[in-house]
């Protein structure tokens, strides 16, 4: 089941394979893309261009 969390004015979407542990990251989609960790919400944002996002889930689709 999705989830989503938000987080300054950024709504960051959880994988549908998620556990009840909350294993997994939350994506946030946009001129910038941010990535964080779902056990730690308020932690740390990873931020990518999108230019370098599209060419990891095109390295993720390759593998």
């Amino acid at each position: 089941m999705k989830k989503t969390l938000v987080r300054d004015g950024r709504v960051f979407v959880t994988s549908s394979a998620s556990t009840a542990a909350n294993t997994c990251v939350g994506v946030a989609v946009g001129e910038r893309t941010g990535v964080l960790d779902t056990k730690n919400p308020g932690g740390p944002v990873l931020e990518f261009g999108r230019g370098a996002f599209d060419a990891f889930l095109g390295a993720l689709r390759t593998s």
